[in-house]
């Protein structure tokens, strides 16, 4: 297998092997979690297939190797499983080991933050990368606005949001140093944090806020007797 498989197979490898510490015991939460998986990640392979044919973006052989599938290498694949796990699993973990809060504000807040998204349509409308990241955090700032906003000002879910950018900058910024993730300088504005794209801060967030959504609404779905 690839380095790019590898490297995502070690973000998920600590969260599963501590799925079944006795105080998160995440894999209790299976159901809900491959239940937001099957949604979110489904639609952003989609997307990825998609953008990967007309040339949004590439992958290197060197480091994502030459096995794909449907025109994706497997560890973008395996990228699709090891985030919204790792993502939902430090959630659990900062709920079973803190206590919550719910923080009051609109959810116009987050209506209003995601027509940042409308940006890229006005002044970056040649960039196709741009321009769907925009489109897609403005539909993921507007469906918590409309219907998970609650969830959103917990405490809880504002931690976990906050510390999955700590991986997330160790690893897509090894995934765009290598790179692993060829961008096309004409699908993107150029602007970039070390090495990663800023157009990827606002992917990952929409990629781990959809997930946690989703999670939200399916872990009420299957509750567990004599789990919180």
């Amino acid at each position: 297998m690839s380095l790019y498989f590898w490297l995502n197979l070690l973000v998920i490898i600590g969260p599963i092997l501590l799925s079944f510490d006795k105080k998160v015991a995440f894999w209790r939460r299976w159901p809900p979690l491959l239940m937001s998986m099957i949604i979110v990640s489904s639609v952003f392979i989609i997307w990825d297939i998609i953008v990967t044919e007309i040339g949004h973006w590439s992958f290197s052989v060197i480091y994502a190797g030459t096995l794909k599938l449907v025109n994706l290498p497997i560890g973008e694949w395996m990228f699709f499983i090891a985030v919204p796990y790792a993502t939902i699993f430090i959630y659990e973990c900062v709920r079973a080991y803190t206590k919550d809060k719910e923080l009051h504000f609109s959810r116009y807040i987050f209506i209003s933050i995601g027509l940042i998204g409308t940006l890229p349509l006005i002044f970056f409308f040649n960039k196709g990368y741009t321009v769907l990241m925009g489109i897609v955090f403005l539909i993921t700032m507007c469906t918590i606005g409309f219907f998970g906003y609650k969830k959103f000002t917990s405490k809880w879910t504002l931690v976990a949001l906050i510390l999955t950018y700590i991986p997330f900058l160790v690893f897509n910024g090894i995934f765009t140093y290598l790179p692993i993730v060829l961008y096309n300088p004409d699908a993107i504005i150029g602007i970039r944090v070390i090495s990663i794209p800023i157009e990827d801060f606002f992917y990952s967030f929409s990629l781990i806020s959809l997930s946690m959504f989703f999670y939200f609404l399916f872990r009420e779905r299957f509750s567990i007797k004599g789990a919180k």
